[in-house]
């Protein structure tokens, strides 16, 4: 396990392998950098993943809930750990929130980016929870006592699945995120810290085009919260884009793609 240690806060990691191919590899809202292990038969001689645990997340840890964190930090953050690993370019692989981590660092760094894999990325078109998490005012304060105080929103969840106006997948992911007290809280303080980071997307677009870097898009054919459909407006304006659906959800969807590029890779030998 590596630390870098921070004066904005702790981030850990896990390097795998000591090529100079590097991989920096980001996971999704309320995993840690296990949620990688199937990514870890791809690594070749000469690559190195560097798997992170997120803030908030496994054995990160986040110095105050009033310091958000913006881009400007995210930037600091990514030169410090290229400055200790010695890294120039590399390769990001992101997986939900996480894809909204390689968005944001291929933003930042776009020359220095050799490919992006993104899983069922956040970022580019946002969900109502995150909406609601960064809303100012009374409906913020509205999200944090549902967070705190969820009964009466889970009754009415489990009334609006009765009625056939919510989704099961959907509640069934709602409900494993906010199991606990425990879990609430990091639900509330992850989007409350990362709710500055939001993916420029023009932008990103066009350093994509114009650096012809290489674009993978991953989603399931069954995720009922990221779905094909709302990528596709992002998709549509990257002619050398690759999309990939694979025949599952949202939560499964790391294993999924680790299979297919497995797959893939036997083919080819």
């Amino acid at each position: 396990m590596e630390f870098l240690e921070t004066s904005f806060g702790h981030l850990a990691y896990q390097k795998h392998g000591h090529g100079k191919n590097y991989f920096l590899l980001f996971h999704g809202f309320g995993q840690n950098m296990r949620a990688y292990d199937p990514f870890l038969a791809l690594r070749k001689e000469g690559d190195c993943f560097l798997v992170f645990d997120m803030f908030y997340h496994g054995q990160s840890s986040w110095k105050s809930v009033k310091q958000k964190l913006t881009k400007e930090i995210w930037r600091e953050i990514i030169l410090q750990l290229r400055e200790k690993e010695g890294i120039d370019k590399f390769h990001l692989v992101g997986y939900s929130m996480g894809g909204k981590f390689a968005l944001i660092t291929f933003e930042i760094f776009p020359c220095h980016v050799k490919s992006l894999l993104l899983m069922a990325p956040d970022g580019i078109k946002t969900g109502f929870w995150y909406n609601m998490a960064t809303f100012p005012g009374v409906l913020n304060r509205l999200f944090k006592h549902v967070v705190f105080h969820p009964k009466r929103f889970f009754k009415t969840m489990q009334v609006l699945n009765s009625m056939g106006l919510l989704q099961s997948s959907l509640m069934k992911f709602v409900q494993s995120q906010m199991s606990t007290r425990t879990l609430r809280a990091q639900v509330y303080f992850t989007w409350n810290v990362f709710k500055p980071l939001k993916p420029d997307l023009g932008s990103i677009i066009k350093m994509i085009r114009i650096n012809q870097t290489p674009i993978t898009l991953v989603t399931g054919k069954f995720d009922m919260m990221i779905t094909t459909e709302n990528l596709k407006k992002f998709s549509s304006k990257i002619a050398h884009l690759q999309r990939l659906e694979l025949e599952c959800g949202h939560n499964t969807l790391i294993e999924e793609t680790a299979t297919y590029l497995q797959k893939q890779e036997a083919s080819n030998n």
